[in-house]
Formats: C-alpha cells, structure tokens, sequence
C-alpha cells in the first residue's frame, strides 16, 4: 500500500472535503432519495441528466482492459458515459458515480473541460494517485454519495459491528451493503470517523488474496465481485433505431443496415472473450 492510503481528499485537502461532503448530500436530496444507491446509480445519471436537459448516452460494454474502469466524453453536444462490463460490478458502480462527477461539474460550468477534452477513470486513479484535482474531488465524491455517513452509522448499529474489532469480514458486509470496493468502504470509514486512521491502515495493508478468499467463503459482497460482461448497453441508440421503425422514419435499406451494425458491434465484443 505504501503512502497512497493518504493519496485522497480526505487527508490531502479538508476544507475541499466537506465542500464535495455538502454537495454530495444536496445531490442526494435531489436525486437519490435516501436509499442506498448501489446499481440504481445507472439510473440516477440519467436522471441527472435529464433534469439537467443535458443529452446523455450511457454506454456499457466489456473493454477487455480490466485496469481501465470508465471514460466520458462530449460529441456533438452529446455527453457519453462509457463503463467496462468486464469489471466487478461494484467497480462500475463506483465508476460511474466517479465519472457523475466530472458530469456535473460539466453541468454546472465549475470545469467543462474534463470531459469536453475526454476523462479517463483506470485503476491507478482509483487506488493510487488521482492524475487531476477534478479526479481527487470525484473519488470522494463517489464515495460519499454511494455510502454517506449517516447511512454507515445506521449500518453499524443495525449489525452491531464493533468498531474497535472490525476485521476483513465486518468490511465485506459493508461492501455487501454499499456495493463498493474494499479499499473504498475502509476510506468511508475512516473519513466518517467511525474507525480510527490506525486500524483503517491495517485494515487497508489487508491483501488481495486474503480479502477474496473470505468473499469465497462467507459469500459475503460476492454478488458484487461478479462482471457483467456479456452485457452490451448501446444508450438510446436501439430505442431510436424502433421508434424510427414503427413511425417509417427509414427507407428499408437504412434500417436494415442500422440493425446489421448494431449486431455486428454486439458479436465483436463477443468473440473477443
């Protein structure tokens, strides 16, 4: 683990922590709800979007780079969102709220130029060294909306986890619960103060190995551990493809050749298993 446990806003810029901690919150309150998010953050970008009246495409498809987690982009004045389906499904969940940041600050007119110029979300920016300051606010931002403080306090006591002897299997609940990465629920912890930085650092020097197999045999947060990688999300671009079908929009030829495409993209990915 070396020094990268403190390669984080937390502990590398406290007053812009709890400004991301306060946006989190007020993103919650007009997007989320107070339920655990999970998997419905797929939903809540598009709902973000659309609030925004901002032209979004979420793109899932498997990269076959499992070091490369997402990436976002503008076209035509089009934002797409494009997450690996090779990855963990906690991964690209974590991803794509990281990835919701640098949409907001888009929205928002705080920095246009991330994804105007194209963001790229891969491992090292996640469990080492964020390249960018957007990329250090949006790894916490992600943690915080995905597992907010009160929710980690009610979690706690709902299933009477002790703070001062919580080890890999007190974690991998929380993982189970949240939908996160391992290294990610011991920095909530940490940043929420429900541990103390002492044992959030041993629990982070925990290895990999280890960690997987007590997912193996408690079976706890393993749900989360499994790729979707047959799953190819093509955005709009189907639902577009039927509307101009049952209103006659194309000639047959173009329809046609609109739905060979599509298939052809979908055996590609296939067939590079």
């Amino acid at each position: 683990m070396g020094d990268t446990f403190f390669e984080n806003l937390f502990y590398k810029q406290e007053k812009q922590f709890e400004k991301i901690n306060d946006l989190s919150k007020a993103f919650a309150v007009n997007y989320c709800g107070n339920t655990i998010i999970r998997e419905s953050i797929f939903g809540i970008v598009s709902n973000y979007a659309r609030k925004r009246e901002l032209a979004l495409e979420v793109l899932r498809y498997p990269f076959r780079d499992d070091e490369l987690w997402a990436f976002t982009f503008v076209k035509k004045g089009t934002i797409f969102l494009c997450v690996n389906t090779e990855l963990p499904m906690c991964k690209q969940i974590f991803a794509t709220a990281h990835e919701l940041y640098h949409i907001h600050c888009y929205a928002e007119d705080i920095n246009t130029s991330t994804i105007t110029s194209g963001s790229l979300l891969d491992s090292k920016t996640v469990d080492e060294v964020a390249a960018t300051q957007e990329d250090l606010e949006a790894n916490a931002f992600a943690g915080l909306l995905l597992m907010p403080d009160a929710s980690v306090i009610e979690q706690f006591k709902m299933f009477g986890i002790s703070k001062e002897n919580m080890g890999i299997d007190d974690v991998l609940i929380l993982m189970d619960l949240f939908a996160l990465p391992y290294k990610a629920v011991v920095l909530r912890l940490v940043e929420s103060g429900v541990i103390t930085e002492e044992k959030a650092r041993n629990l982070y020097q925990e290895k990999s190995e280890s960690i997987a197999i007590r997912i193996e045999l408690t079976g706890k947060a393993e749900q989360w551990q499994q790729n979707s990688g047959s799953l190819l999300r093509y955005g709009s671009l189907l639902d577009n493809l039927a509307f101009n079908s049952e209103h006659e929009l194309l000639v047959d030829s173009r329809e046609e050749s609109d739905r060979a495409y599509l298939e052809k993209i979908g055996k590609e990915f296939r067939n590079r298993k």
